[in-house]
């Protein structure tokens, strides 16, 4: 049984190259689920040993993990119990995106402290709902809005950060460059916060939106280095030949 962790666009490209019952899947959240063209999902985040006991109960032979490169937690959970396991490990790791203007950062606190040091807003954000309370104490007078998932614990974190209702834009993605400009220009968006989600992850439309209406892009850098598969064909012609 191979074990997909996802929650992103990659898995539904690799189900095309599976067969429907040699595989289960888990994801974080109701969102993830939704998006995932599969009759076997598990919606709920797993402490390590809850991995362990997972990996046992459904007989796993092979871990695949396309989670977000952001969720360094659970990567890093699953390359411990696929070793301790002696279960081989598949990593897809999205491709750098490279753009013309903008700032890179390296990390929540150095975005925190370049918007401190920004005069003008608004500054729009599509980072998600977990790192608000960490955004939110820098604000001053500009106003920052964020897109963030449709969903009730997203919200209350908006709502815990004492986020304005006019500044949250809850939707679901993907995102087309076409709206995204919209966005920018319906908020009239001077500055726009994003992770390293890569290609895969809408980054690109987002860089290109900010081209266009004339948007300042910030990126917050992948703040670690892994080892792992670029190329997303490759990882799946090795998991599925071995």
């Amino acid at each position: 049984m191979i074990w997909i962790l996802g929650g992103t666009t990659e898995v539904n490209k690799l189900l095309e190259s599976l067969g429907d019952d040699d595989h289960i899947i888990t994801v974080a959240t109701e969102s993830g689920a939704e998006s995932t063209h599969s009759k076997h999902v598990h919606v709920g985040r797993l402490t390590k040993e809850q991995m362990v006991d997972f990996a046992r109960e459904n007989k796993i032979d092979k871990i695949v993990d396309l989670t977000h490169p952001y969720a360094t937690i659970v990567t890093d959970q699953a390359r411990q119990v696929a070793r301790e396991m002696k279960i081989p490990y598949y990593r897809y790791i999205r491709p750098e995106i490279h753009m013309e203007n903008g700032y890179i950062v390296g990390s929540i606190e150095e975005c925190c402290r370049l918007l401190q040091e920004i005069d003008e807003g608004p500054v729009f954000f599509t980072t998600g709902s977990k790192n608000i309370k960490d955004f939110e104490p820098v604000r001053g007078d500009k106003q920052f809005i964020y897109r963030i998932l449709p969903t009730l614990e997203s919200l209350q974190l908006a709502f815990d950060a004492e986020v304005s209702y006019r500044d949250i834009v809850a939707m679901l993605g993907p995102f087309s460059l076409d709206l995204n400009i919209a966005l920018f220009k319906q908020y009239q968006v001077k500055y726009c916060v994003m992770k390293e989600s890569g290609k895969e992850g809408g980054q690109e439309e987002k860089i290109l939106a900010c081209k266009q209406a004339d948007v300042c892009p910030i990126i917050i850098k992948r703040q670690t280095e892994e080892d792992g598969y670029h190329d997303l064909n490759r990882l799946i012609k090795d998991l599925l030949s071995n």
